[in-house]
């Protein structure tokens, strides 16, 4: 089995239970470098549409939790690590964009996770909590912030404009907690959103008002 093929079978072939398999204590870690965790990650994204179709939507939310949320484990930060070269980790930054179209949007159910939305899949959790559970939304005192910063900028935009509500839903949570730190960016995305969507769901367009204030779930 290949580095790539046995990096999809640990994070996603796995027995879905409660608690989730990432946090077995004796769970073996997958010795690979930040700059091949950041590789492997990127391309899982990149490809997630078909490479992640084999795995149930709830196995495929226990392995991005696993990747993105810094309580599972510690892949995440390969994407943060300065010894990564900046080429890299932007290029799996936006890769997250894939992520969104290739399995967010067809896999979720266009439905909302701040009002607990009959209907959900499993993935809905991890699109809408992404940016909130995960540390790359947040890049202060690190001395590149000012380009990574504009790097997730540019997955919200993305995920801004497609047509699940779910990933849009969950651009405005990210953008939400960006407000903070990078106001002058984030409401300026907001309201030109608001103002292209005339004819947004009030329950949304509720939402969108509250994440350019920053008051967000």
């Amino acid at each position: 089995m290949n580095r790539y093929d046995a990096w999809l079978a640990h994070v996603f072939d796995r027995p879905v239970r409660d608690p989730a398999w990432y946090f077995d204590p004796d769970l073996a870690d997958f010795e690979a470098s930040s700059e091949e965790l950041n590789a492997l990650v990127a391309r899982m994204l990149e490809n997630s549409r078909a490479d992640l179709a084999r795995f149930s939507d709830a196995q495929v939310n226990d392995g991005l939790n696993y990747i993105f949320n810094n309580a599972a484990s510690s892949i995440v930060f390969a994407l943060m690590d300065a010894a990564v070269p900046v080429a890299a980790r932007k290029a799996a930054i936006a890769s997250i964009k894939a992520l969104y179209a290739g399995c967010f949007e067809p896999r979720c159910a266009p439905v909302l996770g701040h009002r607990d939305e009959p209907g959900a899949t499993p993935l809905n959790r991890i699109c809408y909590m992404l940016w909130d559970i995960s540390p790359l939304g947040y890049w202060e005192g690190r001395p590149e912030k000012e380009i990574f910063y504009p790097a997730v900028l540019e997955v919200l935009g993305y995920a801004l404009t497609l047509r699940n509500a779910a990933c849009v839903e969950s651009a405005l949570h990210g953008l939400g907690h960006l407000q903070g730190c990078r106001r002058g960016e984030v409401t300026p995305m907001i309201e030109g959103f608001i103002r292209r969507n005339p004819d947004l769901r009030p329950e949304l367009l509720n939402y969108a008002e509250h994440a350019a204030a920053g008051c967000i779930q």
